[in-house]
């Protein structure tokens, strides 16, 4: 996917890393698979020039690593080392072969009902813990979320925006987040919790379950539905009433209304009867970094 633009790290020793492939890019951070002297491999995500030279950016992603660092759960993208080298910041992270939920969505359209609750629990297990440690990831989607190609274990990763709810409050009226699966709260640069991420994984299983997101639009026009707009009925799409309800619930617009943690979203999909189907198999990472 990427051979076709040389990188300037692939192929190169990067303090006890060899570099050996480009796996993700994006605007702030690349993702490379690298070898350690005892042949071990991990992920690296690496801060781009651009990222780099801006001071608000070095502290973002420091506050990544720190963040990252106070959880612990296996649905959760663990982080292991963080520092600078020949200038440049740098995470060492779990290398996942899979591929994202965004990519298996874009490929499949729809996944199987039993599948696609799976990995929504599995996502709702990782938030629960996230939040018990004082921490909103507030970029929750199908493309941060990784799959394994044994098909078994889902993976919230990118905590790039995630808020610290124990330090210093965001700036008011500033948007954080990917439009397509923001929460009310979120899309008006009001305060957020543990109950705004529910809300985008609401958005997520709809995604799933339907096979569209509930609105489309420009950036401003997405903002406005999901502030104003109900989603389209799940039922116009065949989906069972118990299900449509939880979805529903999920994407309410006041954060009381709500699911108020993951493990009541969880309970709520436990009680939903899916027909288990065999794991696809599923291709290689190409990007754990991807963006929807």
């Amino acid at each position: 996917m990427f051979a076709e633009e040389a990188d300037i790290w692939v192929g190169r020793q990067y303090g006890p890393y060899s570099i050996t492939e480009l796996l993700g890019r994006g605007t702030v951070a690349h993702v490379y698979k690298a070898t350690l002297r005892d042949g071990s491999e991990v992920a690296l995500k690496v801060l781009t020039p651009f990222a780099e030279a801006r001071q608000e950016i070095r502290s973002l992603f420091e506050q990544e690593f720190e963040l990252m660092g106070r959880v612990d759960h296996p649905n959760v993208l663990k982080a292991t080392h963080a520092g600078v080298i020949a200038g440049t910041h740098y995470m060492e992270i779990e290398l996942i072969v899979g591929e994202t939920l965004w990519e298996s969505v874009q490929a499949n359209e729809k996944i199987e009902l039993a599948e696609s609750v799976a990995i929504v629990q599995q996502m709702c297990s990782a938030l629960d813990h996230i939040h018990q440690q004082e921490i909103v990831h507030r970029d929750v989607k199908p493309s941060n979320i990784m799959l394994d190609h044994l098909g078994e274990r889902a993976v919230l990763f990118d905590f790039g925006l995630a808020h610290n709810l124990s330090g210093p409050p965001p700036p008011e009226g500033r948007v954080f987040g990917s439009p397509m699966f923001l929460a009310p709260e979120q899309a008006l640069g009001h305060h957020v919790d543990g109950r705004t991420d529910l809300y985008s994984l609401g958005v997520t299983l709809y995604r799933l379950i339907v096979g569209s997101a509930p609105f489309y639009g420009e950036r401003n026009e997405l903002l406005h539905a999901h502030v104003n707009m109900s989603p389209p009925d799940p039922r116009g799409a065949g989906v069972a009433n118990d299900l449509t309800e939880i979805i529903l619930r999920s994407m309410a617009k006041d954060p009381a209304d709500r699911f108020q943690s993951g493990a009541d979203f969880a309970a709520a999909l436990a009680t939903v009867q899916v027909t288990q189907a065999p794991p696809r198999k599923r291709g290689l990472l190409s990007r754990i970094a991807g963006r929807s």
